[in-house]
């Protein structure tokens, strides 16, 4: 038999086994689990430093604890044996009300602002901005929490021994899991948050009749009060309205709420008193249905309340847990990953893993599986398609004071929440951001005609649910560039997609407004300054950095930075090619629009190369650095998440290069030589290293889109040692480095950013072999791959929609579809294509 009959029956074998090899790659069971509950404060108060001061960070708590969710309303199951919480919020609970916040003064004052920044009056500009361009008042309210269930065990206290403890978080079903035994019983509880019914379920049980004796209290620190609920006798109800911490003269309250706590018991007798409390007695099982809702949207939380709780009473607690389960896997169970079949799920607790890899360096795969899919899982449970977005800390608060207000900030960490939502096939969970877009495209619009007489919409760096779209805390927050950021999101869901109604009836009209700002805001260097006569946004910062000029002075208050070059690039690029894509031979689209973005893109100001460090300039000038290890990397935005500098384009790609490595090398004598930072240091890279948080995240996507698997992957480990509590939760509560971990994990396995999809871009050797199925690529396609020894072994490509498929590749393959092989053409950048047909699955094998 001849060689290539014997590669074409070992293909078609490939084809016909193909299904079967990556059902073999089981992904292992994904459980956070422990052998102790979280740390509760007995009894419970609220007369904790957490609850009491702004940026107070625990160790242990409600950091230990576990969250649920159902894209409105989030749980945190502590997990305590005789003395349960479970921390409660709804999305839309906030502080503060809807107003008008800008500033009567920008408009008028606008031009000279910029007429002095051009003439090198840095403070002055400053100056005149702090008092004309501020929002009023200068910040947001806080993201509120709905209360505390409290859930105690009638237990003597010379007898409080339990054993055989253990809790865990199941993300294969979303479900919260504690088990103990207490004097001979075997008692669990299991906790989820329904978005089917939109209701969180708590079910006891013992394994002896008649055993469950439970004291249960609904509460919240302030504004609320708990009663019996007059129409049940099983039910409570807490009632209340955020109280506004200012006198007002135009009669605005705050937001009203509402909650529902209901019991339905087998065995025994429920009752509840005038204090607001609910005693079961001599119960075998309870289950305790939670809804709750706010008058966010002009809602009555009261009536929505009743009527979630009158549709539950047509359904079993058995049909509301499969609804909820096959709910949550029809998004979940899209993508599974395997980065070691030697990993062992059941090795150690969450904690100690945790302390494991903090303080070793035991090479671990199952908690980056775990951690992949625990950032799925968070998106999934906090950002349902007509829900609000995800918050700084997603969906989950305990404090009336939360660090950053658990607002959206959106110079980053809003958008790091949904960096990995299209590539790990959870497009549905992205659009809870679009709808915020939306709704900021409208106040926004109001904003940009008086604040900068510009035509389009604005927002700064950050907002609320109020849509607040004006600069905020101080001055570093006049950075107008939240609203072209924010469409690199949507356009992303587009190119992911390929549907051109999307593109047509959502993403560009955003898009446009976006640029038709830019372009009235966009403003020519004055003659004699260098790159006159380019076009450069002003006023302007790089992220929290700032610059020295020669004459030793410091400042962060410019024109022209890099980053906003970026962005406005970056959108205007995205404009002409939704524009192509929805012209039609002899109806071209947008005409006009197109005309003056394209003069403008020609105009912008170019991205430089420093003559001093062969770095990419951050400042239109090159200015000195205050602080060389500066934790904000802004002016790469061309690298990640955007595409301007890619391999295609190597001077750029070379100087993106040498930037990264000195930010990260930082400065070794900074305590000596940058002791007179104006604006002080934290957080600082040095020696390569980064400190978790955010920051390691967008380091590690930076590595990757230079192909440093190994660099990426040594952050990604900084994140596990430094950036995450035992839960996965961010040190400073906030999500973006767990949602961002998700991103880092995919964008090793899979990258489409230059339009061609590349299998294992970035391998690191610590995944030796592995699988993962399910990932997205843009252009319309799903692929799942597995590789032995670092290398690829096989992959399969499912095309969604018919388009030319793109493949960039390092050695010789084949492309098979149906056992036939696929007519291929070849191009000088290492990539390969070939015409794909709508639902057609194509494998791809290595010659």
């Amino acid at each position: 038999m001849s060689k290539s009959i014997l590669l074409i029956l070992f293909n078609i074998l490939l084809f016909v086994l193909s299904p079967i090899r990556f059902c073999l790659a089981q992904q292992k069971p994904m459980l956070l689990w422990f052998e102790k509950p979280a740390y509760q404060l007995h009894p419970f108060s609220y007369n904790q430093k957490v609850f009491k001061i702004n940026f107070h960070f625990e160790n242990k708590g409600w950091n230990e604890a576990l969250p649920v969710g159902n894209g409105r309303l989030g749980g945190m199951v502590f997990g305590g044996a005789l003395n349960e919480r479970i921390q409660l919020n709804e999305e839309s609970l906030w502080a503060g009300h809807a107003q008008n916040t800008i500033n009567p003064l920008s408009r008028a004052n606008l031009p000279q602002i910029q007429k002095l920044l051009f003439e090198g009056k840095n403070d002055e500009a400053e100056k005149l901005a702090n008092k004309t361009m501020m929002g009023k008042p200068l910040s947001i309210k806080s993201y509120q929490p709905l209360g505390d269930l409290l859930i105690d065990m009638d237990h003597s206290l010379e007898d409080s021994l339990y054993s055989d403890y253990r809790r865990w978080l199941s993300l294969d079903s979303a479900v919260a899991v504690t088990r103990f035994t207490y004097q001979g019983k075997k008692y669990r509880r299991e906790v989820f948050a329904s978005h089917p019914d939109q209701v969180i379920v708590v079910k006891l049980s013992c394994d002896k009749p008649e055993s469950l004796n439970l004291n249960i209290r609904l509460t919240r620190e302030k504004d609320a009060l708990t009663k019996p609920l007059t129409s049940d006798n099983n039910s409570l109800m807490l009632n209340g309205r955020i109280s506004l911490d200012v006198a007002n003269r135009h009669g605005e309250q705050g937001m009203s709420f509402s909650a529902i706590l209901k019991a339905i018991n087998k065995g025994g007798s429920v009752s509840v008193t005038d204090d607001g409390s609910m005693h079961v007695e001599g119960a075998t099982e309870v289950i305790l249905y939670l809804v709750a809702a706010t008058s966010y949207g002009q809602k009555d939380p009261e009536t929505y309340c009743n009527s979630l709780i009158t549709r539950l009473s047509d359904k079993s607690y058995n049909e509301i847990n499969k609804d909820h389960i096959n709910d949550f896997k029809s998004l979940f169970d899209r993508v599974k990953i395997n980065l070691s079949a030697a990993a062992n799920a059941m090795e150690l607790p969450q904690d100690l893993r945790m302390s494991r890899a903090r303080t070793t360096e035991v090479v671990d795969p199952y908690l980056s599986e775990l951690l992949f899919q625990y950032g799925r899982y968070l998106l999934i449970a906090s950002s349902r398609e007509g829900d609000l977005p995800a918050n700084l800390q997603g969906l989950w608060n305990q404090t009336l004071l939360p660090p950053w207000n658990a607002d959206y900030h959106t110079n980053i960490n809003l958008q790091m929440n949904y960096m990995a939502s299209e590539a790990v096939n959870l497009a549905e969970c992205h659009k809870p951001l679009f709808t915020l877009m939306d709704s900021l495209a409208k106040h926004g619009k109001i904003t940009a005609r008086q604040m900068y007489n510009a035509n389009g919409w604005v927002v700064h760096h950050l907002t609320d649910v109020f849509w607040r779209t004006t600069p905020s805390d101080g001055v570093q927050g006049i950075w107008p560039m939240g609203q072209g950021w924010l469409c690199h999101h949507i356009f992303d869901h587009y190119l992911y997609s390929g549907d051109k109604n999307f593109l047509k009836e959502v993403a560009f009209p955003l898009m446009k407004g976006a640029a038709q700002f830019y372009l009235d805001f966009l403003k020519p260097i004055p003659k004699g300054l260098p790159l006159a006569g380019y076009l450069v946004t002003s006023p302007s910062h790089s992220p929290e950095n700032a610059f020295e000029k020669k004459d030793g002075k410091q400042y962060q208050f410019t024109y022209g930075s890099t980053m906003d070059i970026e962005i406005c690039h970056e959108l205007f690029e995205n404009c002409l090619q939704a524009i192509d894509d929805l012209s039609k031979p002899g109806m071209p689209f947008e005409a006009q629009l197109r005309k003056r973005v394209e003069f403008a893109l020609k105009h912008l100001a170019p991205l430089q190369t420093s003559k001093k460090t062969g770095t990419l300039q951050e400042w239109i000038e090159d200015y000195e650095e205050p602080e060389i290890g500066h934790r904000h990397i802004s002016h790469l935005y061309a690298l990640y998440p955007s595409t301007q500098i890619n391999y295609k384009t190597p001077k750029l790609y070379l100087a993106a290069r040498r930037s990264l490595e000195r930010r990260l090398q930082g400065n070794p004598n900074a305590t000596i030589e940058e002791a007179d930072n104006r604006y002080g240091s934290y957080s600082s890279y040095l020696d390569g290293k980064s400190s978790g948080g955010w920051l390691s995240n967008w380091v590690s996507l930076m590595w990757l889109r230079l192909g440093e698997g190994e660099k990426a992957y040594s952050h990604h480990q900084y994140q596990l040692k430094y950036g995450l509590q035992d839960n996965f939760f961010g040190w400073a509560y906030q999500l973006d480095a767990t949602f961002g971990s998700t991103a880092v994990i995919a964008e090793v396995l899979l990258q489409s950013h230059t339009g061609a999809i590349e299998l294992l871009p970035a391998l690191p050797k610590a995944w030796l072999t592995g699988s993962v199925t399910g990932l997205r690529a843009r252009g319309g396609f799903e692929v799942d791959i597995s590789w032995e020894n670092n290398k690829l072994k096989s992959g399969t490509i499912k095309a969604t929609r018919t388009a030319l498929c793109s493949l960039k590749i390092n050695s010789s393959v084949k492309i098979y579809q149906n056992g036939q092989q696929v007519l291929l053409t070849k191009n000088t950048s290492n990539e390969i294509a070939f015409h794909a047909v709508q639902n057609g699955i194509y494998q791809v094998a290595l010659e």
